[in-house]
């Protein structure tokens, strides 16, 4: 009888030493997503290749614009002279409506690695490490990873 509460209480011990390493997990887990994950996700998005690629569209239409309305203004001087509408240069009627669809793409973008994180529920914390280090081109070693030499392009 002795030995079965002796099985009972190691078990018991062996099951609340499992238990007390899952919880002290998970609150590294807590720590580490609230400390460095929230940050990596906001440095994946900022630094990713939609944002910029998003960003150089809306910026490349803004200028347009801005170029387009110095033209008009130098066209319409140029009519009141009758230049032919052919040699004002860099002219574009469609910048505005270029620059409002660029706008609606920027408004609309959607990031992959928000996407694949929920995917990532069941991990253990060192694959979720390891998906958004890899996503930002950021190692805990360097602080910053030229992305072209990180995934192996050229740039």
């Amino acid at each position: 009888m002795e030995e079965s509460f002796t099985n009972t209480r190691l078990a018991y011990a062996n099951m609340m030493a499992a238990l007390q390493a899952k919880v002290e997990d998970l609150q590294a887990t807590k720590v580490w997503l609230l400390s460095e994950g929230a940050r990596l996700l906001a440095k994946n998005i900022h630094k990713g290749p939609e944002m910029t690629v998003a960003v150089a569209a809306v910026n490349n239409a803004m200028s347009a614009v801005g170029v387009n309305s110095g033209l008009h203004n130098g066209y319409l001087h140029a009519l009141k002279k009758k230049t032919p509408y052919a040699e004002v240069p860099m002219l574009n009627r469609n910048a505005a409506e270029e620059l409002d669809a660029t706008v609606a793409c920027f408004d609309s973008l959607t990031f992959p690695v928000i996407e694949d994180i929920p995917k990532l529920v069941n991990e253990p914390l060192s694959k979720i490490k390891d998906a958004l280090y890899f996503v930002g081109g950021v190692s805990p070693k360097k602080n910053e990873v030229d992305m072209h030499s990180f995934l192996g392009h050229a740039p």
